[in-house]
């Protein structure tokens, strides 16, 4: 894990060195990180498990044996189940259990899945069951439709989205320093001071704070990216090409 709190000071630390003073606010450092967030899980994504390396890298987001509920559809076409709002990808296949018996589905397109059920020899069967993953629900969770009908629960393995990180915070109102708000805790606002939604006099707080999943050595790689990301922004060529060759070291 890493601090929210570190790696906005490591940027600020970095920036100020290129002359720019205090040009990333933390607000601004919120909307970028889940961004910068997403890119690493994405790029160790892209090799996942082609060494015991990358494996432990995203070991923290692998979620195992998640009970998914299933409901047959009208016509009895499939049974649908939703997957849970943190899904990011399937690992493994899904499997049914029944006593001591456990049943691997196949995981098909939809252009398999029709070829598949238009043979009676290669159809679903409870012993060989497929699923097909695809479409959502009104809350954007996606479905998981299950052949044959009858299938009432699977077992999946993911990877699931990394938590969002966020950093908290209140404003001395003379001084203008910032405090920053640690994770998981009720932070009392000091008189003379405002919080980040602008609540001002002596109030207490839920901290919304969430801090990095990776690891500290995923630090120069997270700096990096915000460098690379920053120097578009600020059109500032130099930093642009220190980030990108940061990026590439890491």
């Amino acid at each position: 894990m890493i601090l929210s709190s570190t790696v906005y000071s490591t940027l600020l630390s970095i920036i100020r060195k290129d002359g720019r003073g205090k040009s990333l606010s933390v607000d601004e450092y919120n909307l970028i990180a889940p961004i910068i967030s997403q890119q690493i899980f994405d790029d160790m994504y892209r090799k996942f498990e082609e060494s015991i390396e990358n494996s432990d890298d995203l070991g923290q987001f692998k979620v195992f044996n998640r009970s998914i509920s299933l409901t047959a559809t009208t016509g009895n076409t499939a049974s649908i189940g939703t997957l849970p709002s943190d899904y990011e990808h399937i690992i493994g296949r899904p499997k049914t259990i029944s006593g001591s018996t456990i049943r691997w589905l196949d995981v098909v397109s939809t252009k398999e899945h029709a070829w598949r059920a238009d043979d009676y020899l290669t159809q679903a069967t409870t012993i060989n069951p497929t699923c097909i993953i695809g479409g959502e629900d009104t809350s954007g969770n996606m479905y998981i439709r299950v052949n044959p009908y009858t299938i009432t629960t699977i077992y999946l393995d993911y990877l699931r989205t990394p938590d969002t990180p966020f950093l908290d915070y209140y404003v001395n109102d003379t001084t203008l320093r910032y405090t920053y708000i640690s994770a998981n805790i009720n932070q009392t606002i000091p008189s003379g001071s405002t919080y980040r939604t602008d609540l001002a006099g002596v109030i207490i707080v839920a901290s919304q704070t969430v801090n990095w999943e990776y690891d500290m050595s995923d630090l120069d790689l997270i700096i990096s990216k915000f460098l690379n990301y920053l120097g578009i922004q600020l059109r500032d060529e130099v930093l642009l090409q220190t980030g990108i060759l940061n990026e590439q070291k890491s």
